[in-house]
């Protein structure tokens, strides 16, 4: 099974530097001359009449968002962790839940096996010339040439992580290709979405990190890249792993939801507890499934009055008690009724403030 070790992050990036310093430009320039090999390209790039400029322009901007990148190694129990949250919807906006504005993300073991030995091993991201986000992908070198899909000098070239594609996000866009299945990219952006939810939320943590070794600190010197350390991911222990409830909820806060920590005036059973909010102009809710709805899978930016993630909403408690409850794969589960175009339709007398 393919695997890097979080000793090795920081040589994959600086060969990953190096690769878009000195050979990108060129090899960039001959894919992009090659018939049927395409590139994302920012309108200004797109607008250069040569494919070595256009080249030499993409890889300059790669270069600069990954020198500035803080570096993330999720370790195989992490990534497990994370295929556990595959029904958790992820409500916050990605400026919320990002660990770092610019990053470099490599996983002990790929999230994503594409075919013919091809694996994911990391994804770098920064902004891109918009104020969105601009991610890249890079498969294992190594295993592309055990596979016998690429030829040993590969390594040479590109070093330990070879450029696979890149994907750009608007402002404030959450990107399709986690929402959608039929697209080739989502399990990755599933598993790196997640991954960051699950950091955000206190599920996955980070208490310890690696520095470079001398060798590193030596050709950092010389390039006059900033030193930085390596953050291990790994997760929460038991006592500090938070439930489905309470990432619902810190989700909520990340997202700007403005809650407030009101206790319920009358009985709410203890099961139910976790699952109580109070947002000024609502009142006292509790984040329930509504079991009449088909999952949806656009995110959107809050639960709000009417509005809904999934087949999960804000429900008056007084509601919610008197049609009845049930917990249904974690989730409160209440037969209530939602409109598409009314929302949530509940009683006005079961609103309390």
């Amino acid at each position: 099974m393919d695997r890097t070790g979080i000793q090795d992050v920081h040589a994959l990036w600086l060969q990953t530097l190096d690769f878009l310093h000195y050979n990108a430009p060129q090899t960039w320039a001959d894919m992009l001359q090659q018939e049927g090999v395409t590139f994302l390209m920012p309108p200004a790039v797109a607008a250069l009449e040569r494919a070595q400029d256009q080249a030499a322009a993409l890889a300059n901007a790669e270069r600069r968002r990954l020198r500035k990148a803080d570096l993330f190694y999720i370790t195989r129990e992490a990534a497990a962790s994370v295929m556990e949250l595959t029904d958790v919807p992820c409500i916050a906006q990605i400026a919320s839940i990002v660990p770092s504005p610019s990053g470099l993300m490599v996983w002990e073991e790929p999230p994503v096996r594409i075919e013919r030995g091809v694996v994911l091993r990391a994804v770098s991201w920064g902004p891109s010339y918009d104020g969105g986000t601009w991610w890249s992908w890079w498969t294992d070198t190594a295993a592309c040439v055990r596979a016998g899909i690429a030829e040993p000098t590969m390594l040479m070239i590109h070093g330990g992580l070879t450029f696979h594609e890149e994907v750009h996000t608007e402002p404030d866009f959450w990107p399709v290709q986690a929402d959608d299945p039929a697209l080739p990219e989502h399990l990755q952006f599933r598993a790196l979405l997640f991954t960051w939810m699950a950091i955000s939320c206190g599920l996955l943590v980070y208490r310890e990190s690696v520095g470079p070794s001398q060798d590193i600190c030596g050709h950092l010197r010389r390039t006059g890249v900033e030193s930085r350390a390596v953050h291990r991911v790994i997760p929460a222990s038991g006592s500090d792993r938070p439930g489905l409830a309470q990432i619902l909820r810190r989700q909520l806060q990340l997202d700007g939801a403005t809650t407030e920590e009101r206790p319920y005036p009358g009985y709410l059973p203890a099961r139910l507890a976790p699952w109580h909010v109070y947002v000024p102009g609502l009142g006292h809710r509790l984040i329930v499934e509504i079991p009449s709805l088909e999952p949806g899978q656009t995110a959107v930016p809050t639960l709000g009055a009417g509005r809904r993630v999934g087949n999960l909403a804000f429900a008056p408690v007084r509601a919610v008690l008197r049609q009845g409850w049930q917990f249904h794969n974690g989730y409160v589960q209440s037969p209530l009724h939602y409109d598409p175009e009314l929302g949530l339709l509940t009683d006005p007398d079961d609103d309390e403030f």
